[in-house]
């Protein structure tokens, strides 16, 4: 089961277009957007890896187990050195014929959990671009919480293959099992053992006994008291009820549904309880809606709306040639922010920041969403590259004008935005990777400017994007 869910995880990393993207060469924010220590420790991983079509490595991160220093390589050499027995491993298992999504692989200190899966786009059409893999460390941390979850002691060892053998033995009062299972090296097994104390093992089977015979005894009492009342309280008044729906016109159902409402019979008392689950339901549902298309810290929409939003007026712009324009914002030098102030401070910069672009995106009547750490985009229907300026200036001058203090900014003494203004016309793509990667060539243009203020995107500040893309930013 935990090797299942890690696999799960790896191949929901490599079925995203912005990983798809990533192992091309086509978006350089990447790495800054969505991979940190943080959540390396978050997700309990030791090692993320990717690996081009040809299964060569392209980029690496991960937690050296020893010291638990975060590094960051384009190949597992110098400080990335220590991956290289897992690195050797993977690309051994990819380029293997046989499928091998997932392997235990032994370390010098304790086993590796590694899941690898290829990289498609999230609709599945085109070739593989590559490979991401995972690694997550089956230490003294993932044995607690293993014990933690099946409440029993567990102890994993790596022994050489042809020493070790399964076997289940009792001894007093204790019963002992040990599982072997194989790794990516042949000679070494990883041992599984758990003991269990036999004395309440059988005491639990004896009680488990008593309790399914009295069990089926109560239902056996339950199923019939039920099948009464079914009949007296509920069945009857149901048929009555599905002849009266089935008789009535469907506009005529909806009037008299009141009236069933105000029955003081069994029928009455279903209709009320039906109105309130479908209430209760409608609430719910809306609920629900709302965490998965929303940002939890800042209140906006979330990448998954505007992304779905941004598909959707795609489609109607291509149809009614009306303009179109998006934006991508940036919180400048926000990691220095945070390094400054706590991250207790960043979050609520970016609260107060999110609603000065929230009300500015209601009173334009246009979209803002919270998609990425410090970043957020906006998508602008029936407007033109010129006054999305306008309002790419509004809104730049608005974050300022809250004073909100950064005085680690080496540009401000305020927290600043830069702002990325792409637009649709005839020569556009209307992929909306590509078509939001415009307003992300202008934001990096207007970061390679200086930050603080507001770009449009041109051809030029595609060339330079595409020559400084490998340059980090905040």
């Amino acid at each position: 089961m935990a090797q299942q869910e890690l696999l799960t995880q790896t191949r929901d990393w490599a079925n995203w277009d912005d990983s798809y993207e990533f192992v091309q060469d086509n978006y350089p924010r990447y790495t800054e957007v969505n991979l940190s220590s943080e959540m390396l420790k978050e997700l309990r991983y030791q090692l993320m890896a990717f690996f081009d079509a040809n299964g060569e490595v392209y980029y690496l991160l991960g937690l050296e187990p020893d010291s638990g220093r975060y590094a960051t390589c384009s190949s597992n050499t110098d400080e990335c050195a220590w991956m290289t027995p897992l690195i050797n491993a993977i690309q051994s298992s990819i380029k293997a014929t046989s499928d091998q999504p997932y392997f235990l692989f032994p370390g010098p200190h304790s086993p590796s959990m590694v899941a690898v899966a290829p990289i498609h786009r999230l609709d599945g059409s085109g070739p593989s671009t590559g490979w991401l893999a995972k690694v997550r460390l089956m230490d003294d941390s993932w044995i607690e919480r293993m014990e933690e979850e099946t409440g029993l002691p567990i102890t994993i060892e790596q022994q050489p293959t042809a020493e070790a053998a399964p076997f289940t033995k009792i001894e007093g009062d204790t019963i002992y099992a040990q599982h072997l299972l194989p790794t990516h090296v042949p000679a070494i097994s990883i041992s599984v053992s758990t003991q269990l104390n036999r004395t309440h093992y059988l005491a639990s089977l004896s009680t488990i006994r008593y309790l399914l015979i009295w069990t089926a005894f109560l239902m056996l009492f339950v199923i019939g008291f039920v099948l009464w009342l079914m009949e007296r309280m509920i069945l009857k008044p149901l048929k009555a009820l599905a002849i009266f729906a089935r008789q009535a016109s469907e506009e005529d159902s909806r009037l008299d549904s009141a009236l069933l409402c105000q029955r003081n019979d069994e029928i009455g008392m279903l209709a009320r309880s039906f109105a309130q689950q479908l209430t209760r339901q409608r609430e719910l549902n809306a609920e629900l809606l709302n965490l998965s298309t929303h940002d939890s810290l800042t209140g906006l929409p979330n990448r998954r709306l505007f992304d779905q939003r941004l598909q959707a007026v795609i489609r109607e712009t291509e149809s009614s040639s009306q303009p179109l324009a998006v934006m991508m914002l940036d919180i400048d030098y926000f990691k220095l922010f945070n390094d400054h102030y706590g991250h207790q401070k960043g979050d609520e910069c970016l609260q107060q920041v999110a609603q000065v672009l929230q009300r500015i995106a209601t009173a334009h009547d246009f979209l803002i969403a919270r998609t990425g750490g410090e970043e957020f985009s906006a998508l602008l229907p029936g407007t033109s590259a010129q006054h999305a300026k306008h309002i790419g200036q509004l809104l730049h001058e608005t974050v300022y004008a809250l004073a909100f203090p950064h005085l680690a900014s080496p540009v401000a003494p305020y927290v600043t935005i830069s702002v990325g203004i792409g637009f649709f016309d005839e020569s556009t793509d209307t992929s909306p990777s590509v078509f939001m990667r415009t307003a992300d060539q202008a934001l990096y243009s207007a970061k390679a400017a200086g930050r603080h203020q507001v770009k449009i995107f041109t051809q030029s500040n595609a060339n330079f994007s595409f020559h400084t893309h490998d340059t980090p930013h905040e």
